[in-house]
């Protein structure tokens, strides 16, 4: 085995035990990585691949929506890792606790015995960065201890638009564990970022898991992205479409349709229903924060537009 600067040529929780859990998890496919960690066939070694197996378990399940199974589950003597994907439960499910959560997290930070958690730490950085707080998602991402911290960072810095740090992040994980999906995924995303020729590689990537593993959601919408990108947008609803069918309320494939659809002939109407079911399956999202500032803008324009008419 290959030490690289302290770490691990393979990442550790990626054990051989724990392989299909976590891949089906970071495909996407939510319900077969549970479906994995209930199977008879599974043999744990250890209770540290045990406490692994659950993490992903419940990360399946917010996913999913099934707030409740998180919260009935997961007792206060729990381990931090587990009070973390708690936590983030409780943002998602609750955003009138969003101040609560927030102290909590910055409690759990700052003290020793919990800072360097790495699951506390994903979860931190997934919190800010659904409230675009990035700074702050970076800051606590930074010190980068498992492959998917590291691809956590790329998000961020993607989302930053400083593709130039996502691409040292992204060698990082190279170094790494080349050939892992999260490495692949990642090197999509970048590539999908840095546009021209790239975009087209960016596809292909998404495609080769797609045929290698399943067509989930997660993936058919990296697709239906790219084609975006490349300007095939009746190739990109198509791909929206197939991802709607496997989950008809996936708020990255909702988000993704109204905005293709502004390039397609759809009626008004169906963009109305994607909007809807968006609404109900996640009032929060980027598009919708967008959408309501834009309306509110226009409201405050709209009298003067009249007195000037008049």
């Amino acid at each position: 085995e290959v030490e690289l600067g302290g770490w691990s040529r393979f990442d550790r929780s990626m054990a051989d035990d724990l392989f299909s859990i976590k891949n089906e998890f970071y495909l996407g496919n939510y319900q077969g990585a549970i479906n994995e960690a209930q199977s008879p066939d599974l043999v744990l070694s250890s209770p540290a691949d045990e406490r692994e197996r659950d993490i992903i378990v419940y990360r399946s399940y917010i996913a999913l929506g099934q707030y409740d199974v998180v919260e009935s589950e997961i007792g206060d003597d729990a381990p931090t890792a587990l009070q973390a994907v708690k936590l983030l439960s409780t943002y998602l499910a609750k955003p009138e606790s969003k101040d609560i959560v927030l102290m909590t997290l910055l409690a759990w930070l700052t003290d020793s015995q919990s800072a360097n958690n790495p699951t506390l730490q994903l979860v931190a950085g997934i919190i800010y960065l659904d409230l675009g707080e990035l700074e702050q998602a970076a800051k606590v991402l930074h010190s980068a201890t498992t492959l998917e911290i590291v691809s956590m960072q790329v998000q961020v810095y993607l989302r930053m638009s400083r593709v130039d740090i996502a691409e040292k992040s992204l060698s990082l994980m190279s170094r790494m564990e080349d050939d892992a999906t999260l490495t692949q995924l990642s090197t999509a995303w970048v590539y999908t970022a840095l546009g021209g020729e790239k975009v087209q590689e960016a596809f292909y990537i998404f495609q080769e898991l797609a045929d290698k593993y399943n067509e989930t959601p997660l993936l058919l919408n990296g697709m239906a992205v790219t084609q975006m990108h490349l300007g095939k947008f009746e190739e990109a609803d198509k791909y929206l479409l197939k991802a709607l069918s496997k989950s008809a309320t996936d708020q990255q494939t909702l988000q993704n349709l109204v905005v293709c659809s502004q390039h397609t002939r759809k009626a008004p109407e169906v963009v109305s229903r994607y909007i809807n079911t968006l609404s109900k399956a996640a009032p929060g999202c980027a598009l919708l924060k967008r959408r309501a500032e834009a309306e509110a803008m226009f409201d405050k324009a709209a009298p003067s537009f009249k007195a000037s008419a008049a």
